[in-house]
Formats: C-alpha cells, structure tokens, sequence
C-alpha cells in the first residue's frame, strides 16, 4: 500500500511541514520510550484522536488504515508473549511460559507499531510533497537535488501503484485468470515488466524535462508556492518538545 497525499483543510493540513515532523518525532521517540502496555494505550489514544479531529480522519477509515498491521503484528505479539522473561507466571503449557511481564511487553510492542505507523500515515496524507521540499531547501538548507528526490518518491510512488492497478485489470480483461504455477509466474513475468518499463519512461522523461530546465546548473532555485506560515506550527512543535522532553525525564528518572 503507498500513500498519497490528500488535500484538504483540517488543522494538519494548514500547519507547516516541519512543525508537523517535529511532532511526529516526538511521537515516535515517546512510542520508543515507553516500555509498558498502558503508556502505549495511551499514546496510541491520543494518536488517533488527534487523526479524528485534526486531521479529519473518520474512525471508520483509521480501522480500515491499521487493520492489515494485525497480520503483521500477530506474530511478533505471539512470539514476544511466550518468549519475554518475567517472574510472575499466569500459565504453563509444556517449556511455554506465560507471564505477566511478557503480556506486558507484547502489548507494548504491537501497540507501538499501531502508534507509529497511523502517525506517519497522518503526517503523508496532509503533507503536501511540494511544501515539504520548499521547507527542507529554504528554512533548513538542505540541497534542493536531495530535497526533489523526496519529492519524486512520494509523487511518483502513488502514481506507479495506479498504473500496476490499470495494467492488473488490463491483462484480467485479455485473457483468462492463471491456472497453475507456470502460468503465474508468464502473468507476474508480464506484469512486472509493464509496470518497469512504464516507470523507466517516466524516469526518462523527467530526467529530459530537469536537462532542459537546467536543473542543477545553479546553487539556488526559484520557486512558484511561498513558505507556509509556520507562526502557529512553531507552538505546536515547541509544546511537542516541552511535552516529550518532560514525559522521557519522568520515565528515566521517576517512573524507572
């Protein structure tokens, strides 16, 4: 699954792109930080209160987003479960060990997946590639080459994805469904080389396109969109960093 950019108009879409990193960071540093199952409950609760109302995501749809972790996350739970170490025993079954540490830490580990993966889907959604290459060149001068290749992977990665989906349905409409692994492996063989020789073209036309602008010829560019406003983005992030910065003292020194 790639994820596009969505416009819109929440409160995330109108902040800045690096007020929103510097949130997103201090959510994840927090998700890292954290060690216990309640923590991370309620971190992932404020997580998706914050896509419900700040960025306009409808509880329908988050669970639709994150549904698909399970199969990714059920494992690593399991395993974490029966494996972590801990001294109060809940269940015995042969050499697996069920304790309440190791729910403890299993609970803790597949929550943090679901934290960090809905906030980074949050932040792709209502973030703009273009604004986000302008802030990165103009308020953190980084080189604009390394910003615009940020920029062509999440512009051209959705592009691909529904041209692999047009090209799915294109070969399903020619021809029958594959029977068998040899004529699975034909399908995947065309399909893959459609979808690489399509993604070439359009490699090759960009590149001729940036030739003829003189892409690079110069240290600095020009560009069409001014900077977004970062007044209000600049509270956010500081109180991001006020609160990360005080919660991450209380676990290491308080609540160790």
């Amino acid at each position: 699954m790639i994820i596009p950019y969505q416009r819109g108009s929440s409160y995330l879409h109108k902040l800045d792109p690096l007020s929103k990193l510097v949130l997103i960071l201090c959510i994840a540093i927090l998700a890292m930080t954290f060690q216990h199952s309640g923590a991370q409950v309620c971190l992932l609760l404020f997580t998706t209160v914050a896509a419900r109302y700040a960025a306009g995501m409808v509880w329908g749809r988050q669970w639709k987003i994150v549904r698909f972790l399970i199969l990714f996350t059920l494992p690593l739970f399991v395993i974490t479960l029966f494996t972590a170490s801990g001294s109060h025993e809940l269940l015995r079954w042969g050499y697996f060990q069920l304790t309440v540490e190791g729910l403890d830490g299993a609970g803790s580990v597949t929550l943090r997946m679901f934290t960090l993966f809905l906030s980074s889907y949050v932040y792709i959604i209502t973030t703009d590639p273009q604004d986000l290459v302008a802030a990165l060149t103009q308020r953190l001068k980084i080189p604009y080459r390394f910003s615009f290749g940020i920029s062509m992977a999440l512009t051209f990665l959705p592009l691909l994805e529904e041209e692999g989906r047009m090209i799915s349905a294109a070969h399903q409409v020619r021809g029958r469904r594959p029977r068998g692994w040899g004529d699975k492996w034909q399908w995947w063989r065309m399909y893959m080389s459609t979808v690489l020789y399509n993604a070439l073209r359009r490699v090759q036309q960009t590149a001729a396109a940036m030739e003829a602008k003189g892409f690079g010829a110069y240290p600095d560019r020009t560009y069409l969109r001014p900077l977004m406003s970062w007044e209000r983005g600049r509270i956010v992030a500081l109180l991001s960093i006020g609160i990360t910065g005080y919660l991450w003292w209380f676990v290491q020194n308080v609540n160790h």
